[in-house]
C-alpha cells in the first residue's frame, strides 16, 4: 500500500480508502502503478513521485498530489510544480472544475472514475462519472493552525511584511486580528516546516515562494468567502479611480482586479473589490451603490488586519493576487501570474 503524510495541505491517499479507490481507478483505465518515492517531510513540493505505464509500455513520471476537495476556485488558485508534470488524485471532479484542469494542463484521476492523462500517443479522457456517496460519518476537516482560518490572517501579515517575522507575538496579534495563541501555535508551525529560521535574536522567513503558493490556496478555500461584508451593484464602475481620499478618509482599500489593475496596466476590471472594518454607509450612499444577492460588481470585504506603516489606498499585493486566483477565473489567473513576475513585493517574497 502507498502511505502519504496527512497534514493541511493536502489529504492522505489513505484516508477513506482513497489509496485503493485511486488504484482501482487506474487499473480499470489500463495503468500500473509504480511509486519511485514517498514525500513525507512537511514543506514539500508533492506527495509522491509515481510512474504511469500503459499495457502497450508507454511511460510517464508525475509528481502527485492528493487532494480531498476540489472546487473551481481552488482549481484556478492551486499551484502545481510543472516539473515533473502534475498528476491529481482527488474524491471527484465536476466537469467545470474538471475543464478548468484540463485548461491548465493538469492530468487528474479521481475516485468516481473520471480521468484525464495525456503524453506522448496516449489519450484517456473520461468524463460524467457521477459523485461517490460520502460514507456515513465521515466529516471533511476545514484544518487548523497556521493554515486554518485564524492562522491565514498571521500568515498574510508576515508575507505583507516579512520584517513582522521579528515582532512580538503580541504586536503580531493585534496586527492580524487573532489570539495570542494563535500566534505561537502559526509560529511554532511554521518554524518546524521551515518557513522560519532564527538568525540571532531574529526570525526569518524562509521559502516565501512556496508559502506564497500554500497561502494563497487555503486562502480561497478557507478565508475568502468568511470576509464577505456585503454585494452591490454600480451602474458606472469607474467612480473608484477618482475617490481615492474619499476612500482612504474612510479607511477602506481596494482590492480584487480593481486593486490588481493599478499594478498591470493591462487589466481593465470587471469588478471592485473593497476592503472595510465595517460597511461604509455614507461611501455607499454617496456613489449610489445599491445592494443585489446576485450580478454585483462591488464587494465588500473584512479588512482584518491593522498594518504596521501608513497605508496605501490598496491592498498589499499578496491579498491581490490571492483574490484574482481565488476568483476561479483564468482571466484573473493570468493577471495574477504576471503581477507576481512584476510586483517588488511579490518578487521579495519569491526570492525569500
Amino acid at each position: 500500500m502507498v502511505m502519504f503524510n496527512s497534514n493541511e495541505h493536502s489529504g492522505s491517499l489513505n484516508e477513506g480508502g482513497l489509496s485503493a479507490e485511486a488504484r482501482s481507478r487506474l487499473q480499470e483505465l489500463g495503468l500500473r502503478l509504480e511509486v519511485l518515492a514517498e514525500v513525507r517531510e512537511q514543506g514539500r513540493q508533492v506527495d509522491a513521485l509515481v510512474r504511469l505505464t500503459t499495457a502497450s509500455g508507454a511511460a510517464r513520471t508525475y509528481g502527485v498530489e492528493i487532494k480531498q476537495r476540489m472546487t473551481a476556485e481552488l482549481a484556478t488558485a492551486v499551484h502545481f510544480p510543472s516539473e515533473p508534470p502534475p498528476l491529481l488524485f482527488t474524491t471527484y471532479l465536476s466537469e467545470p472544475v474538471a475543464e478548468r484542469l484540463r485548461a491548465r494542463r493538469i492530468d487528474y484521476v479521481d475516485t468516481a472514475g473520471n480521468a484525464h492523462l495525456v503524453w506522448d500517443d496516449v489519450l484517456i479522457d473520461v468524463r460524467g462519472r457521477r459523485k461517490p456517496a460520502m460514507p456515513a460519518g465521515r466529516a471533511s476537516s476545514r484544518g487548523a493552525g497556521a493554515f486554518g482560518r485564524a492562522g491565514l490572517q498571521v500568515l498574510f501579515v508576515l508575507l505583507s511584511w516579512p520584517e513582522t517575522t521579528a515582532f512580538p507575538y503580541r504586536r503580531l496579534a493585534e496586527m492580524s486580528g487573532v489570539s495570542l495563541g494563535t500566534v505561537k501555535t502559526v509560529i511554532d508551525e511554521l518554524t518546524g516546516a521551515g518557513y522560519l529560521y532564527e538568525r540571532g535574536n531574529e526570525r526569518r522567513l524562509a521559502r516565501g515562494a512556496e508559502l506564497l503558493d500554500r497561502w494563497s490556496e487555503a486562502y480561497s478555500i478557507t478565508l475568502d468567502a468568511a470576509l464577505a461584508l456585503g454585494d452591490f451593484a454600480a451602474a458606472d464602475l469607474s467612480w473608484w479611480r477618482g475617490a481615492e481620499a474619499d476612500l482612504l478618509s474612510q479607511g477602506v482599500q481596494v482590492g480584487g482586479e480593481a486593486g490588481a489593475s493599478l499594478l498591470d496596466s493591462h487589466l481593465r476590471p470587471a469588478s471592485l473589490t473593497l476592503y472595510a472594518t465595517r460597511l461604509p454607509v455614507q461611501l455607499i450612499g454617496r456613489h449610489r451603490l445599491a445592494r443585489t444577492e446576485n450580478d454585483g460588481n462591488v464587494y465588500f470585504r473584512t479588512k482584518f488586519w491593522q498594518a504596521p506603516e501608513p497605508e496605501s489606498w490598496i491592498v498589499p499585493s499578496p491579498l491581490i493576487y490571492a483574490d484574482l486566483l481565488a476568483s476561479g477565473d483564468p482571466r484573473q489567473r493570468e493577471h495574477g501570474d504576471r503581477i507576481r513576475s512584476g510586483d517588488d513585493r511579490l518578487k521579495r517574497i519569491d526570492r525569500t
